[in-house]
């Protein structure tokens, strides 16, 4: 988005100010503009390249307000749920849209990261950005051809992983997150 909107001003100043007799001014205040909302947006806003999330050396990216995330392994879900606790697991990676989506909408946001720290759930990211073989088998495992995968598994250990859609809502999630602790709700989708 930021290069595209780069190229736009880019082009406004060429053709308007650099070629054109008329409007000149005008041309020059709409190219920084357009150049300064870009900048604002893109990097500062969505990037947030001032302050870098921290990432640990297992690649899972620590956010100092986020979702206490811990990297996955079959290991740690067996950990988790023989200590009798909820697992939530999603599996993403950076070039997935859907699954940013789904951190933006409906995983990372108040009421989640609420309901998650009042049902001591531990929190697992599979990060599929290079293609864990791990990651691979467990998503055919849960017949899925790529990522988002979403499970949460119940206290209970003997049961059987939630599999949420591929397209999440805060309902969808909190009402999973529900279920797992034994809890029933009627959430509005």
């Amino acid at each position: 988005l930021f290069l595209i909107v780069v190229a736009v001003a880019s082009w406004i100043w060429g053709q308007f100010v650099q070629h054109g007799s008329k409007r000149r001014g005008l041309a020059t205040v709409i190219a920084i503009l357009l150049i300064a909302f870009a900048y604002g947006y893109a990097l500062e806003k969505e990037l947030d390249w001032r302050h870098p999330a921290e990432v640990a050396a297992t690649g899972v990216k620590k956010n100092k307000d986020g979702i206490s995330w811990e990297p996955w392994s079959t290991e740690a879900v067996a950990q988790a749920r023989e200590a009798g606790r909820i697992v939530l697991v999603d599996f993403t990676a950076d070039w997935c849209v859907t699954c940013q989506a789904n951190k933006k909408s409906s995983l990372e946001i108040a009421s989640v990261r609420q309901k998650l720290k009042d049902l001591n759930v531990v929190a697992l990211l599979g990060d599929y950005t290079r293609e864990d073989p791990r990651i691979t088998e467990e998503l055919k495992r849960f017949q899925r051809a790529g990522v988002p995968l979403v499970l949460v598994y119940p206290k209970d250990s003997t049961a059987e992983p939630i599999v949420l859609p591929s397209l999440l809502t805060p309902g969808i999630v909190l009402e999973a997150l529900d279920k797992a602790a034994g809890q029933t709700t009627a959430l509005k989708r």
